[in-house]
């Protein structure tokens, strides 16, 4: 009887215990950059990942036990996040040699999800290298509910996040139509200010408030032909360009930065209409520092060249990124060279941008923004690039909820850096399997900018590097290198100046008005009546019920 009753005891403990997923790191379905750990678990490095896709059978808060390990580097320990879905929950220093468990509490809908550690700070100084090591993830679910599963049927998990992105792309077109389009009535009159009806309207977009740009790097950097090929498509697409001030190369002798190059970009740039970006003024990479410095210059030094630049190209360059990537670098810091900048031209747009923001939040960078606000660190805008990891088709869904994320902060948001490939590299971070070729990248170029442009924070979308030519990724520009065009500059330039430009034309009615709905931008308005035609510009920005007056005097009788 007693060998009975503490069997019934044993097997009411066992039911108590609540259940459990439990995902082995060297057996995860999703890896990125890593490999095998020799004493068994799993090695991450440069800001690799691993995880696995998972079903939830209920929704509700879900505990996640991580057994990790780290190095040290430069006193510095291993930060790691969770992330569900692609965004970071929580991110904790793992701060010891051996192995132990971090928690982590995360709220979880009934579903399929993708839960994914990864690797915040990677670093190699001297003879240190700072790595982390994952041994398993333990997910235990609320009380009561089952563990989650697996999700082991590729197809399956491919066929439900495709369904989900293909919902998410139908929804962008009301979004955009919300976000990006506002309503004008022209009203046309006589010289007396009597309505004229009947006159014929036609009413044509020239460019956009949104900001479709890139960087210009390839300027007549070639043999002539292909510098007017260059020219020639880049002002065919862009209304704004990024202009190079990578001080190591600008400045190869301490006192004669390079402005004759960048004056004769500023001055096509303005000739056709093309708003423009300096990047970057500080940075604490290698092409940031110059030759004839050991090290980044003394902060006098520093200061003198943002306010020596914005001087000189602040009437014709509005926007600057002054300091770019700070949150991977410890110097130079934002504080000062944002206000330096602010105190030199007031009416600068100040953008502060990072990378890795797509792949996992990058929790760094959110945080270094937010002690700036409250710092009272002067800036406009926020850029996020969105090419790192190289290879990766960041989710639709997951672009979404970063952009949600950042905009929380209230400052315009700005995409500074996107590369989709096209010479063959594997796609990675995506249901899709498969190479990066120029169909690839067309397809998932077009989404993503439909994703983008329909999001209300969002100001502008700087492509990186439009020429293969040229292209710090092979295969990342939007031509080859002889300059012809890739599918994605065809679909890309169908959808920024059919689609999303506003072409419309009819007759003012009988109280002399024509209304139309159209995207925010410059507008030219004709208006044809006895034989004549009055011209008149005008800029459709946010609101409905914006009113053009027009005028027609002398050809009215």
């Amino acid at each position: 009887m007693k060998i009975v009753f503490l069997w019934l005891l044993a097997c009411v403990a066992t039911l108590a215990e609540p259940s459990a997923l439990v995902i082995q790191a060297e057996k995860a379905g999703i890896k990125t950059e890593g490999g095998p750990n020799a004493g068994g678990g799993w090695n991450l490095w440069s800001n690799g990942c691993v995880g696995q896709t998972i079903r939830c059978i209920a929704g509700g808060k879900y505990q996640v036990l991580v057994h990790a390990w780290g190095s040290v580097a430069g006193g510095v320990w291993p930060e790691m996040a969770l992330l569900v879905d692609g965004l970071s929950v929580k991110t904790v220093s793992v701060s010891r040699a051996t192995r132990a468990d971090y928690r982590f509490e995360v709220e979880l809908k009934e579903g399929g999800h993708e839960i994914t550690v990864a690797f915040l700070n990677d670093a190699l100084i001297g003879k240190e290298d700072r790595n982390l090591y994952l041994e398993r993830l333990t997910l235990l679910p609320p009380e009561g509910s089952a563990a989650p599963t697996l999700i082991d049927d590729v197809r399956e998990w491919t066929a439900e996040v495709a369904k989900r992105e293909e919902e998410i792309v139908a929804a962008t077109r009301q979004a955009i139509e919300r976000n990006r389009m506002s309503g004008a009535v022209v009203r046309v009159v006589d010289a007396a200010g009597k309505p004229v009806v009947g006159a014929k309207i036609n009413v044509t977009q020239t460019s956009h408030e949104f900001l479709f740009g890139c960087n210009i790097y390839g300027f007549d950097r070639s043999e002539p032909a292909l510098n007017a090929a260059y020219k020639e498509r880049f002002a065919e697409m862009f209304n704004y360009a990024t202009i190079g001030f990578y001080w190591r190369w600008y400045e190869e002798q301490r006192g004669k930065p390079n402005y004759e190059y960048t004056d004769k970009v500023v001055t096509w740039c303005v000739e056709h209409g093309i708003r423009m970006k300096g990047h970057p003024l500080l940075w604490g990479d290698e092409a940031g520092v110059p030759k004839w410095s050991d090290g980044q210059p003394a902060p006098q030094v520093r200061q003198q060249r943002v306010e020596e630049i914005l001087s000189r190209y602040s009437d014709r360059i509005g926007f600057w990124e002054v300091v770019n990537e700070p949150s991977h670098q410890p110097e130079p810091k934002i504080d000062e060279p944002y206000r330096w900048a602010r105190h030199i031209d007031p009416r600068a747009y100040l953008i502060v941008n990072d990378y890795q923001v797509m792949a996992d939040g990058c929790p760094p960078f959110f945080q270094l923004l937010s002690t700036a606000l409250n710092n009272a660190v002067p800036f406009d805008g926020i850029g996020i690039q969105a090419h790192e990891p190289r290879a990766t088709r960041f989710p639709l869904d997951q672009v979404q909820r970063t952009l949600d994320h950042y905009a929380t902060l209230g400052k315009e948001l700005h995409i500074t850096e996107f590369t989709p490939t096209s010479a063959g590299a594997k796609i990675t971070g995506s249901h899709l399997q498969g190479a990066w070729d120029e169909q690839a990248q067309a397809e998932y170029a077009v989404k993503f900018y439909r994703v983008c442009f329909a999001h209300p924070a969002l100001r502008g979308i700087t492509w990186w590097d439009f020429s293969d030519k040229q292209s710090w990724l092979p295969g990342g520009g939007m031509l080859r290198a002889d300059m012809s065009p890739k599918p994605v500059y065809e679909e890309l330039k169908k959808l920024i100046h059919q689609e999303w430009t506003t072409r419309t034309a009819g007759a003012s009615n009988a109280v002399g008005q024509f209304a139309f709905r159209g995207f925010r931008g410059r507008y030219q308005v004709s208006v044809d009546v006895n034989g004549a035609t009055v011209q008149k510009a005008f800029e459709l920005g946010k609101g409905d019920r914006q009113e053009l007056i027009i005028s027609l005097g002398k050809y009215s009788r």
